[in-house]
Order: C-alpha cells, then sequence, then structure tokens
C-alpha cells in the first residue's frame, strides 16, 4: 500500500457557515442548491430496463424522486444521469428484503458521492438555500428575568443564608 499522499476523505470537512468563509482569499466557495428543488425536464432513462417489472416500476418512482431534490440542480450541470440510473438501480435492490451488505454499502458511497448525504453536501461545498416559505419569522421568545432578581423574590424562611 502506498504511504503519503493526500486523500479524499482525510481532514474536516468545510463547514458553509464558518466564520473563515467570509475572508477574502480563502479559496472556498459553496454552491447554493435550490430550496424547492429542480424544476426542469427530467432525463431519459439510460440504462436497459429492468428484467422485473415490479423493479422497474419502483425505479421510475425514485428516479423522478432523485430528479426533483436540490442536487439534481447539480447533476444537471455535470450530466451524471447514467450515475443517477445507477444509484437508483442499487438503492430499489438494496431495500429488497434479505439485500446483499455490499449493494447498502453501494448505495451509501453513491449517497456520499451524489451529495445526497451530509457529508456529500460538504464534501462537494454543496448547501441548499432557504426557501421564501422555510424562512418564517418566528414570534421572540418572551424575556426571561435575570436569575439574581428570582432569588430575592424568595422569602427568607429560616433566617439568613
Amino acid at each position: 500500500m502506498a504511504s503519503g499522499g493526500a486523500r479524499g476523505n482525510s481532514g474536516r470537512t468545510a463547514d458553509p457557515d464558518a466564520l473563515r468563509r467570509d475572508r477574502t482569499g480563502d479559496g472556498v466557495t459553496f454552491i447554493t442548491l435550490p430550496a424547492d428543488g429542480y424544476d426542469g425536464p427530467l432525463p431519459a432513462w439510460p440504462l436497459t430496463p429492468n428484467p422485473e417489472p415490479a423493479m422497474e416500476s419502483r425505479e421510475t418512482i425514485v428516479w423522478e424522486r432523485l430528479w426533483r431534490t436540490p442536487q439534481a440542480a447539480q447533476w444537471v450541470l455535470l450530466n451524471l444521469s447514467d450515475e443517477i440510473a445507477l444509484y437508483t438501480r442499487y438503492l430499489v435492490e438494496a431495500e429488497q428484503p434479505g439485500a446483499r451488505a455490499n449493494i447498502r454499502t453501494l448505495v451509501k458511497q453513491h449517497q456520499e458521492l451524489l451529495g445526497l448525504s451530509t457529508a456529500g453536501l460538504a464534501r462537494l461545498k454543496w448547501k441548499i438555500g432557504t426557501a421564501a416559505a422555510r424562512t418564517e419569522t418566528k414570534a421572540p421568545a418572551a424575556k426571561r428575568s435575570a436569575s439574581r432578581g428570582r432569588l430575592r423574590a424568595v422569602p427568607n424562611v429560616g433566617g439568613t443564608i
């Protein structure tokens, strides 16, 4: 096994909310994905049909759901329809009872590579934006009194403290 050199999974993942990200010259920029998801046309299914009709219909459902995620906006730009189709097929196979462990591991790896997990989003330097509907302002919490004032309100029952 080779030693030394850079490794893809080494070190901390970048945090888009870190204070240092605001400085110029940092070199790290995050791509903001649309919070409402991708609303463009769905690519055609690139793989051969699945021999099992039930699994093929499940693939269609998963395929359409994946292409409506925020990450799909970048997948279109990167032309990743083949990779998404393979992930879809692996995911449908992994959902089956008694699926092999290596298929489930492959699904987990693809989730990270395609930005479907939080670790994958951070590694790809993608962040999901905020939708207007999600940014509702909450009512401010009632101001709490200071603890010193609350302690003074306790009567001195047993003498001096």
